[in-house]
């Protein structure tokens, strides 16, 4: 990967899902809560069963995620900051609870891009005394920290 550092965070978002993942397997348009980057399989329109289907908010369908990533533009970022940023913001708008979770976690910047299993940090969202309500860009609070 290596991409100008100078570009905004949503030319990389586009860049990388293009240069990774346009194949027909996948999807990289869905937005989900602040998560700022999705990967999720591609659905097939022609399938009968889907044809009834209009977008993936509908009831009877949820998407398969592979990913669900920290977009941050520019270079030299912490990897684990961005990965404590995304988790913050997935407990914070409790996504799990309204998504199926994806099978990694991402971080990427204009020169590097780090995965980690979601089963790896999926017991973080059970903690009963974590205060969920804290701004997941705010490095300084005790909660990122102790995901730190």
């Amino acid at each position: 990967m290596g991409y100008d550092k100078k570009i905004a965070e949503e030319e990389l978002k586009n860049k990388v899902a293009s240069d990774y993942f346009t194949t027909k397997n996948f999807d990289s348009t869905q937005i989900i809560g602040k998560i700022d980057f999705c990967i999720a399989k591609k659905i097939n329109k022609k399938d009968k069963y889907l044809k009834t289907q209009n977008n993936f908010n509908d009831k009877e369908f949820e998407a398969e995620y592979y990913l669900w990533a920290e977009a941050k533009k520019g270079n030299k970022h912490d990897f684990i900051e961005s990965f404590v940023q995304l988790i913050l913001t997935i407990g914070k708008g409790r996504i799990y609870d309204k998504h199926l979770p994806p099978a990694f976690l991402g971080e990427f910047d204009a020169e590097q891009i780090a995965f980690l299993p979601y089963h790896k940090i999926m017991d973080v969202f059970s903690q009963n005394d974590f205060n969920w309500n804290v701004t997941p860009s705010n490095h300084n609070t005790k909660e990122f920290k102790q995901l730190y």
